[in-house]
């Protein structure tokens, strides 16, 4: 089965990289800042990473990311209004050009994969958000963003959660970078040192596991 989820991944990754290849666009300058960041709240609950990157870059970063937010629909926390794709289309672009992301998570914790008890569930959960993503990129290339940056999330203790996560970063690691992507891979830097970085409700980052995320960020960066 997981063949099979690699296989329509692959496609829509070979699409996405012709849209990549092809794309042109460009926008007038004028903001005060020249990156935003939108997702769930790995970067919302705390704003940690988000003070950190504007720290260490001595700039501001426009943030639209909200806690509880799916990359598809919405729940009781975040509405589909403030969806990850939603937070994009929503902002002012003016003279961004570079976007930092991410984003998925909670289609599983909170969304329709919440209710996956199979893996062809888990198939269409993973496809949906991969297909969502990727005209997200094709947005930001049409809308002359030139740098896109999505953040990869760590591994939790949750064996399930886990096992999806490796099969969904794994084909980020593997085909975001032809699709035009950086792909920050937090789970190597993560990996022992769960108990530091992760808070007591075994998902989001504490104080040092954002500085170490803002820290793989800025390294991606231009």
């Amino acid at each position: 089965m997981q063949i099979e989820i690699f296989k329509k991944l692959a496609l829509l990754a070979a699409a996405t990289c012709f849209s990549f290849s092809v794309s042109a666009g460009s926008l007038s300058g004028g903001s005060d800042t020249d990156k935003m960041i939108i997702g769930d709240s790995i970067f919302a609950l705390s704003g940690d990473i988000h003070a950190y990157l504007e720290e260490d870059l001595n700039e501001d970063i426009d943030t639209h990311a909200r806690s509880g937010c799916q990359m598809n629909g919405g729940n009781i926390i975040c509405s589909s209004r403030y969806n990850v794709p939603n937070q994009y289309d929503d902002a002012s672009k003016r003279g961004i050009n570079t976007v930092i992301m991410n984003g998925g998570g909670n289609d599983f914790l909170l969304g329709d994969g919440g209710d996956c008890t199979t893996q062809a569930c888990i198939q269409e959960v993973l496809f949906a958000i991969e297909e969502t993503i990727s005209g997200l990129v094709a947005d930001m290339r049409n809308d002359g963003i030139n740098e896109i940056i999505f953040l990869g999330y760590y591994y939790v203790e949750d064996e399930t959660n886990s096992a999806i996560n490796k099969l969904s970063m794994d084909y980020k690691a593997a085909n975001y970078p032809a699709m035009g992507v950086k792909f920050v891979d937090s789970r190597d830097a993560f990996l022992g040192n769960e108990r530091v970085y992760i808070t007591s409700d075994g998902i989001h980052p504490t104080a040092a596991g954002s500085r170490v995320l803002a820290t793989l960020i800025k390294n991606a960066l231009d």
